[in-house]
């Protein structure tokens, strides 16, 4: 009973994929649509690239080798989403001096905790390996002895990579305890996999073909690195309950093993981390310095932003990118990026000017950094409220910060463009003009959608990066901008020059934002102060 009551306990909070409901009366049956809508759109996605790959594979009879495939695919995907769970379910937990205060046995809340991260890597996993099983089932038709191995399979798939995830958590969290090294990781993991889904999304065809020809040789190199697919496979051929007792245990005792052993380690790191911090705060020496309320908000909102993996990485992607497609530009010219243009359906650009335009105008208006910056202060910003600071200047600060961390993306793409490209001044000026236009657009909008859909009661900083309506209006604004100008730019092109094009669309970025501002320094206060928690 004391296990079942903590497990329910537990698994009340932070178990949502997506959360985008900012309404505390909002119904149950709208809470529940949502998600599954979600989750139905994630899945048809992946099941188009499983069908794809099925359909090559199934007239060779190898469509199991797409399975292998999937499955290899999600037991990555666990790994990496262990890792970047763990540290919030495993080690920051809200409720973890609660739990180390009860009469419970360390194994048992471990367990709970390993328990919920496997839950939650099952979930997340649903989407992406549900789609190759119902692709399998259209083209093989299997009998019933499929459909019960692939269901305990999937309860099977999340136990190794996140008890290694767990693993290395712990590691990560060990060395953050004494350094922050742990966030860099995390971004620069989470950077090269988004990055790599890109290109492979570019590249989709000749992946499937390759896939295709060497089939076989690829589904020997799965199975023989990792056990758990090859006895998969060869149980949904035939059933055998040997292998299917060694695949049972080579899952099972890795996760008791863990527990075992963690236990005796899994309280010690969080005291350590907490004593260690404690420590670098006692033996700091107090020191007064003035500074001016605008740069002690502005220090304040960078610390912020640098403190959480979450909102750095969501919000520094579109810049990842603007660095990459200059990059390319650089190295392979422009007929690279064009042919990238003409996969999304955007034709008719030629200059290597205006395709260095469009790159950096798409890159800063896919980023929204101030769309979460207010439901991140959280609680703290009744102690915002009580400080003798006008409410203007933290909406400068964070305006500001945005600067601070677009602006060198920006100057290091220019830099490189100009190196291989010899751009004329008034280029230069221009591209200027629109970075620093579009970046103040971005923010004042984020700002002004994030008054308007605070999240202040958020369990953890995912929930505000990626699951709040703010965020998704603000990102869906920013596109929607990009879109507007693409398409204006696409229809005057050969009616007016461009670099009067480009003046009009100075105009109009620099206009709205001198307008929104307005708009923000006049209502923004007011809304600030309605903003309760």
């Amino acid at each position: 009973m004391k296990l079942l009551s903590l497990l329910k306990a537990v698994l009340s909070q932070d178990m949502n994929l997506f959360k985008f409901s900012t309404k505390k009366n909002s119904s149950k049956l709208n809470k529940i649509l949502l998600p599954v809508f979600l989750f139905i759109i994630v899945g048809l996605s992946i099941g188009t690239y499983a069908y794809e790959l099925g359909k090559l594979l199934a007239p060779l009879h190898l469509t199991y080798i797409m399975l292998s495939i999937f499955i290899m695919l999600v037991t990555a995907l666990a790994f990496l989403e262990g890792i970047y769970k763990s540290q919030g379910l495993l080690f920051e937990s809200h409720d973890n001096d609660l739990l180390f205060s009860l009469p419970i046995k360390r194994s048992t809340i471990l367990f709970t905790r390993i328990f919920k991260l496997l839950l939650f890597v099952y979930l997340y996993n649903l989407m992406f390996i549900l789609p190759a099983f119902i692709v399998y089932i259209y083209f093989e038709h299997p009998g019933i002895s499929f459909y019960l191995i692939s269901i305990f399979m999937t309860f099977l798939i999340p136990i190794i990579p996140t008890v290694i995830a767990s693993i290395l958590g712990y590691l990560i969290k060990l060395i953050s305890s004494k350094s922050k090294s742990k966030r860099i990781v995390q971004v620069l993991l989470t950077s090269i996999l988004c990055l790599g889904i890109m290109y492979l999304s570019m590249n989709m065809d000749n992946f499937f073909n390759n896939i295709a020809k060497n089939a076989t040789s690829i589904n020997d190199i799965l199975t023989k690195i990792y056990y758990p697919i090859g006895a998969y496979i060869s149980l949904i051929d035939k059933f055998d309950i040997m292998t299917f007792i060694k695949l049972l245990l080579v899952n099972i005792i890795p996760l008791i093993l863990f527990i075992m052993i963690g236990q005796k380690y899994y309280f010690k790191i969080i005291s350590n981390s907490k004593n260690i911090s404690t420590i670098k705060k006692s033996n700091k020496q107090v020191s007064i310095k003035t500074r001016s309320k605008i740069k002690s908000l502005t220090l304040k909102e960078l610390k912020r932003y640098f403190s959480s993996p979450v909102y750095m990485f969501n919000t520094s992607f579109g810049l990842i990118i603007m660095i990459v497609l200059t990059i390319a530009l650089c190295l392979k010219g422009k007929s690279t990026i064009i042919s990238i243009f003409n996969s999304y359906g955007i034709e008719g650009f030629s200059s290597i000017d205006t395709i260095f335009y469009i790159i950096i105008f798409f890159s800063l208006a896919a980023t929204s950094i101030t769309s979460s910056s207010i439901s991140l202060e959280g609680k703290t910003i009744n102690i915002t409220k009580t400080l003798p600071i006008d409410y203007k200047d933290i909406f400068k600060s964070k305006i500001i910060n945005c600067f601070i961390i677009e602006l060198p993306f920006v100057l290091i793409s220019l830099l490189l463009f100009i190196i291989f490209y010899k751009s004329k001044f008034i280029f230069i000026i221009e591209l200027l003009i629109m970075a620093i236009s579009i970046i103040s657009l971005s923010a004042i909008v984020g700002l002004l959608v994030n008054l308007k859909y605070p999240k202040m009661n958020a369990s953890n900083d995912t929930e505000v990066v990626k699951q709040s309506m703010s965020s998704m209006i603000s990102v869906f604004t920013g596109f929607g901008i990009f879109l507007i100008s693409l398409l204006g730019f696409g229809y005057f092109m050969d009616k007016v020059s461009l670099n009067i094009l480009i003046i009009i669309h100075l105009l109009i970025l620099v206009l709205s934002s001198i307008i929104l501002y307005i708009v923000l320094m006049k209502k923004g206060p007011d809304e600030y102060q309605k903003i309760n928690v």
